[in-house]
């Protein structure tokens, strides 16, 4: 969902267009309450958001750089405390989870743990990822667990999901 500014052309004074980055964040059963942070290759900062009792979370993006690095922190899972944290990565606007499985992918891409990835960001290195990269690290988390099969072409980071029992993303 792109919004463009409202006025008669793009002069000086004109607002960046913003839209929306958004998710699940699950653990199987989603994470309520839990903390997203997010950190783009350049741009203003951006405020964290709460995860909702669904898991679900949503951010308006404006005026960044892709790609853009996505932590949960804290919240419940199940009434229980979350103590890990979780990862994810977003190459584009649009719908972005945030799993074990992201985790994964993201310590693939990153070829190191995702938090210490994830504190140490810089823009230089956040741009070094792009789609393919991205791709050929879900690859290879794919291949390594194999789950191809099982995901039918589910992009386990960008298809939209339902944090109930029986879901595989």
């Amino acid at each position: 969902v792109l919004t463009a500014c409202g006025g008669s052309g793009g002069g000086s004074g004109s607002a960046p267009a913003a839209s929306t980055l958004s998710g699940t964040a699950a653990v199987g059963a989603p994470i309520v309450g839990g903390t997203v942070n997010i950190a783009c290759a350049a741009g203003n900062t951006i405020n964290p958001t709460t995860t909702s009792s669904a898991g679900d979370w949503q951010v308006t993006i404006a005026g960044q750089t892709f790609p853009c690095a996505i932590q949960v922190t804290n919240g419940t899972v199940n009434g229980v405390t979350q103590t890990s944290p979780y990862h994810s990565i977003a190459v584009t606007l649009g719908t972005v989870n945030i799993t074990p499985l992201t985790d994964l992918i993201v310590a693939n891409l990153s070829a190191q743990a995702p938090s210490i990835w994830f504190n140490g960001l810089t823009g230089t290195s956040l741009q070094a990822m792009n789609q393919t990269t991205v791709n050929d690290a879900l690859s290879r988390v794919n291949s390594a667990l194999g789950l191809s099969a099982t995901l039918a072409g589910n992009n386990p980071l960008t298809t939209p999901s339902n944090p109930v029992k029986g879901n595989l993303l």
